[in-house]
């Protein structure tokens, strides 16, 4: 009888075990893998920090921490572990740090936190190392995406000055041109132009039209001619808006189903955070 018990208790201890270690696995998983009965979906944002001057990575992971990003691709963002202390409040624990700030400029590096491990690391030149895109690649249910973290230029001083931001914008739509048959192209950041309009049309927007690509707002069908991503936007200054900041993908392969601009009582920047829930075809 003893013998029998010993037997049956030893037995309940390995199916509890096996029930913990599926159980932990499956977590694992879904942490790893974040997707609903193989529909592929990420939760993903964008935000210029202005360098960190009005909140501290603290401050700023902990605001975002509760909508539950699997990638948050930051523009302005201090060097060093400024992105990996952001990334740890919000459970993004993997980060990249882009080599080269923006306009040569202090502490405005382009970065990328995700939830899923990072590869393929590499900083596209838009001509030359004053702008550029940091990217790198993840793996969702066998599916490889490219990340892209931008801080375009604005061409607003003169035409000399207008001139080299279309070289610099073009540069990069060349480079996506070549990889839109072969990668999932998601591009986030502050792209420093505002979407075209019943009665304007964005140049550089247009470019990525013109490549198959939609932003996220035209896919949700927001009308962002009254909306601005920048803190101090005044409503009818811009009749095509105050948006430039963007999430922009290729639409045959990425759908936005849900996203907006997240307004904040307490700004931590000078701009608002944008997201959009994408679902991947």
């Amino acid at each position: 009888m003893k013998y029998m018990s010993l037997k049956i208790i030893s037995g309940l201890m390995i199916a509890i075990c096996l029930v913990i270690l599926f159980s932990f696995r499956h977590n694992a998983n879904q942490e790893q893998h974040p997707s609903k009965n193989n529909q592929i979906q990420l939760n993903v944002a964008a935000y210029n920090v202005e360098f960190s001057d009005k909140g501290t990575a603290e401050e700023i992971g902990a605001f975002l921490k509760p909508y539950n990003f699997d990638v948050v691709c930051f523009s302005e963002a201090p060097g060093g572990d400024w992105t990996a202390k952001v990334g740890a409040i919000m459970g993004l624990n993997h980060v990249i740090v882009g080599k080269y700030p923006t306009a040569g400029h202090l502490d405005k590096y382009k970065t990328i936190a995700s939830r899923m491990p990072l590869s393929g690391y590499e900083e596209v030149l838009m001509a030359d190392t004053l702008h550029t895109v940091t990217r790198a690649t993840t793996i969702v249910n066998d599916k490889v995406m490219a990340l892209y973290s931008v801080h375009f230029p604005f061409g607003w001083r003169d035409q000399a000055h207008i001139d080299e931001t279309t070289a610099k914008v073009t540069a990069f739509v060349d480079y996506l041109k070549a990889r839109q048959t072969k990668e999932v192209s998601i591009l986030m950041g502050d792209f420093n132009f505002v979407l075209s309009t019943q009665d304007y049309r964005s140049p550089y927007y247009e470019m990525f039209v013109d490549l198959g690509m939609v932003a996220s707002w035209r896919d949700l069908n927001i009308d962002v001619t009254r909306l601005g991503s920048m803190v101090k936007f005044e409503p009818g200054k811009n009749k095509a808006g105050g948006v430039i900041d963007h999430i922009i993908y290729p639409r045959d392969k990425v759908k936005a189903i849900d996203g907006q601009i997240i307004e904040m009582e307490a700004p931590l920047s000078d701009h608002k955070p944008v997201w959009a829930l994408l679902e991947i075809k």
